[in-house]
């Protein structure tokens, strides 16, 4: 199976990026490719400007995907700005009766507005938003001596695994609907 994680923060080194690495490595088995796209590393310009090869290899990856995992931090009650701006480069070429799951951080609370939000994104996408998501803030991970992200709870740990066995199923039985 070929997935995909986008991390939405502008921030290299974020929550958001830490817990893209523990979903890819609960997710990566032999038989699926993982890719993860942090979008801080990405030059995608703003939409209305002239397309580049960057944006157009997102597009790509996006549209191979047979399910995408979105994550977000969260920017006052919201999803990032450089997430949204992403999205827009994206259309239902990527996403129609695609398997996505959303994950956030925050720093403070949990707080479930930003997935609420890009649930009205992806249902505009016609994408399969699993209803399992995942909401992480500070006390569910730990920094080491050098700032680092580097530790996770065991709860966060199983709620990702909930959130992906979900994630797999649906993108089982969508996979072989479009292969018949």
């Amino acid at each position: 199976m070929n997935l995909l994680i986008i991390s939405g923060s502008p921030f290299p080194g974020s929550s958001a990026a830490f817990l893209a690495e523990e979903i890819k490595a609960q997710i990566e088995q032999p038989e699926n490719h993982v890719e993860i796209i942090d979008l801080c590393e990405w030059d995608i310009p703003l939409l209305g400007s002239p397309s580049t090869e960057e944006v157009e290899k997102f597009k790509d990856i996006a549209r191979e995907a047979d399910a995408i995992i979105i994550g977000t931090p969260n920017f006052h009650t919201s999803f990032s700005g450089i997430l949204k701006n992403a999205l827009d480069h994206l259309s239902f070429d990527q996403f129609e009766d695609k398997p996505v799951a959303l994950y956030c951080t925050s720093g403070g609370m949990r707080n479930t507005d930003p997935l609420a939000q890009l649930r009205i994104v992806m249902r505009g996408l016609h994408a399969l938003t699993i209803p399992t998501q995942v909401c992480a803030s500070s006390t569910d991970y730990e920094k080491n001596e050098e700032g680092e992200y580097a530790w996770l709870s065991d709860e966060m740990k199983q709620r990702i695994a909930r959130m992906l066995d979900s994630l797999i199923t649906l993108a089982t039985v969508t996979k072989s609907k479009h292969h018949i």
